[in-house]
């Protein structure tokens, strides 16, 4: 059986599920799996950080909305991420792949911790690239690497790519 976290700031899509069945591909096929979904409202995000990400990827439209996101309030933060959360839910579910999840407020790694603790095995997160974050290894993933002591595998949403 294998216990995997999935933490996203995005609605799962079929890439993901490409992603879920490849990490999952090494266990029992009659095994039953328990997959939970993390969906942080706000994942503390350094917004110069996140401003100058999206500028790297060129991306200018999506440079805005950070500066304008920042400008939300917890409730529309909590029902955006309860969106996801179900999208994700649901998405698993078409699949054939059991979930249940959670939004959680404040920092993603604590909320990560009690599920380790709680006996996930793996944790499979899924962002949007973070150039300068992930070439200055800063993004909080890499915390989630060094510090929950789980194998951790940090994906680019909607790709295969693994950020290393």
């Amino acid at each position: 059986m294998s216990n995997l976290l999935v933490v996203t700031d995005a609605i799962l899509g079929e890439a993901e599920i490409e992603n879920i069945n490849i990490v999952r591909s090494g266990e029992d096929p009659d095994a039953r799996d328990d997959i939970r979904v993390i969906v942080p409202t706000e994942m503390n995000k350094r917004l110069w950080l996140e401003f100058l990400d999206q500028l790297a990827l060129l991306d200018f439209e999506e440079a805005f909305r950070v500066v304008s996101h920042a400008e939300k309030g917890p409730a529309t933060l909590r029902a955006d991420a309860e969106k996801i959360l179900e999208g994700s839910l649901q998405t698993l579910s078409d699949a054939g792949l059991p979930g249940r999840g959670r939004v959680v407020e404040g920092e993603p790694l604590r909320a990560m911790r009690e599920e380790v603790d709680d006996g996930i095995d793996q944790v499979l997160i899924i962002t949007e690239p973070h150039p300068v974050e992930d070439t200055l290894n800063i993004h909080w993933s890499n915390t989630a690497e060094k510090t929950l002591g789980v194998p951790v595998l940090h994906l680019y949403w909607g790709t295969g790519h693994v950020d290393d």
